[in-house]
């Protein structure tokens, strides 16, 4: 476990203090969590920008192109 010193603005304080004392838990704990939730999007978000990075639309229009032409199931319809 690492220890970092934050400043934090005082309006900032007041609603970190109020909400983790609305989920019964520390304050370090609340912004523990806070941070590792953002830190999973971020890492997410680079993921999928990666992988956007490699696509082929024209393997995934062959890749289509293999799908028999038939109507939906039911309840797949496109709404109109």
């Amino acid at each position: 476990m690492s220890n970092y010193r934050l400043r934090l603005p005082e309006a900032l304080m007041r609603d970190v203090r109020q909400m983790a004392e609305d989920q019964g838990v520390s304050i370090g704990q609340f912004l523990s969590t806070q941070i590792a939730e953002r830190i999973g999007e971020l890492k997410a978000l680079h993921h999928v920008r990666a992988r956007t990075a490699r696509a082929a639309p024209s393997r995934a229009a062959a890749v289509l192109a293999l799908v028999p032409d038939r109507p939906p199931l039911e309840g797949d319809e496109i709404p109109e």
